[in-house]
This record gives C-alpha cells, structure tokens and sequence, in this order.
C-alpha cells in the first residue's frame, strides 16, 4: 500500500473552538484535514475554502454519518488514516444528580463517550494502515467534582479510562492513543457560562431549587471564576509542538493555565482532603 503523499487528519467538532483551531494548525502545516461537522454551516468556520480542508458531516451518534466518513476518508488517503482527534462533545446541563433529567444525561455520553468509542472501532483499520494515533480529548474537569454537572466530567473519565483500555491493545499494532484534558479554552461552550448556569439551576425542580442555591455555586459560575482561558489558537498550537509532533506519545496530556497541579492533588493528598478543597470551591458560604 503507498504512503500518501502527506499526512491525513479526521478531527470531530471542527466547526468552531478547539477543533476549529486544530484544523487550522494542521492545514498550515501540510496535513490534509477532514474536519468533522454535526450542523453548524461549515461556511462559517475560519477554515473553509482552504486548501487541503474537506469539511466531513458528522454528527458522532449517527452510524451512518461514522460510515459515510470512513468510506470519505479511505477515498481521499488510500485507505489510511495518520490522525484521530475525537473532539466532539456536549457539555450537558442535566442538574443534580437527586432531580437528574436522564434523557440529557445519556445525551453527554452519547456524544463524548459512545461517539468516540464508534470512530475508534470503525476508523481502525484506516489507523492501522498508516500505524497512526488517536487522541480523545477529555477534560480537565475529570480532576474536579462538580455540583449540578455531574454529566459533562463522568462522560469525560469514561473516556479517559477506555483511552487506557484502547492505548494498551493497541500498543502491538503501532497505534498509539492517547488522552487530551484541556484545561480551559475559549470555546463556545465556556462563552456560555451565564447561560449554561441558569440552566443547570432550571433543570432543578423547585423547592429543591432554592435548598441548592443555598449551599452551592454552579460550576460554571466557579470554574470560570478560578481558571483563565487559552485563545483556540494557542492551545491548537501547544497541541502540535506537545503532542502531534511528539516522537512517542504519553498516556495522557493536561494542557491549560494553573491546570498543572489537578493530578498532585489526588496524587499526593487524601480523599477526603481533596474533597475538601471542591466543596470549598463550590460552596455558596465560602462566596459570602
């Protein structure tokens, strides 16, 4: 089988955020990128019309939308694939866990866990041509533990261990996987604090409302508060020089400002400290 000519990319949510600003790296630097959509009019997005750049519908529930991308790519790259970045996700505002809407619950894990789980399973035998890599991207919110969103972090651990699972079978194949945890980026998503705060407290029934206010900020409100926020472009560029480019990947990258000690805290203190330190965080006595 030959080589393409150069490298070749498939990137979910591509349409704006981090993956927009994925596939704007990697079209600078020569790599053929099919940037992954769900609706969003690709038109809008900063790297439409560039060359080397094939815009790819592809909502990551939908099987048919997984095949007809698969059968894109094949076409496009002689049957291989260099790299997988499973981008897509929903943030989820599903309330607290004693009044949860299931529906939209299982809607964060169709989107961040079963959508990349399918990619993987059926891009493989395109990465294993080309003895390629597949990065999941995560989250650094897997380190915290957040009131009334619950949804968007357990979906992204689940991805994060099947990460683990995925990068030791396919260790003997040459295909090397790992895991993306960004740790804060300018994204729709976090454009959307405000909103996504009042419906996290609207998905909860009054009066259990008012008993939550009480006790708790919401994490978007206390994560955006804590934490400052990389430009798509920069993080995009961190990525290539400390992943894309890196001649062995790691199990798993944190990339973000004052991200960096979330790992020591479960690493070198106790549970129950850690605990501590979020409940802390979170709480609505601490803001007063």
């Amino acid at each position: 089988m030959t080589k393409p000519a150069i490298k070749s990319a498939f990137i979910t949510g591509s349409a704006s955020g981090i993956g927009e600003g994925l596939v704007n790296k990697l079209q600078q630097q020569g790599w053929q990128v099919f940037a992954g959509y769900r609706s969003t009019d690709p038109a809008k997005s900063s790297w439409y019309g560039k060359d080397n750049v094939i815009p790819v519908q592809c909502d990551v529930t939908n099987p048919a939308h997984i095949a007809h991308a698969k059968q894109l790519i094949a076409n496009e790259s002689n049957e291989q694939l260099d790299l997988l970045i499973n981008n897509a996700a929903y943030s989820g505002n599903s309330g607290v866990i004693e009044a949860v809407d299931l529906d939209d619950y299982r809607k964060t894990f169709e989107i961040n866990f079963w959508g990349p789980l399918l990619l993987c399973r059926e891009l493989m035998p395109l990465l294993r041509n080309s003895r390629g890599r597949i990065i999941n991207t995560t989250s650094a919110s897997i380190y915290l533990t957040i009131p009334m969103g619950s949804s968007y972090p357990v979906s992204k651990t689940a991805l994060d261990a099947l990460t683990r699972h995925l990068r030791m079978e396919m260790a003997p194949f040459g295909v090397e996987v790992t895991a993306l945890a960004p740790g804060g980026v300018e994204t729709p998503m976090t454009q959307l604090g405000e909103t996504v705060s009042e419906q996290q407290w609207q998905a909860i029934p009054e009066p259990l409302r008012k008993q939550y206010r009480s006790q708790f900020v919401d994490g978007a409100s206390a994560v955006s508060d804590n934490f400052k926020l990389y430009s798509p472009e920069a993080f995009a560029d961190r990525v290539y020089r400390q992943i894309i480019t890196a001649r062995k990947l790691k199990p798993g990258y944190l990339i973000g400002p004052g991200v960096a000690p979330l790992p020591w805290l479960h690493r070198l203190l106790p549970v129950q400290q850690v605990e501590n330190i979020w409940l802390k965080m979170f709480s609505a006595r601490s803001q007063n």
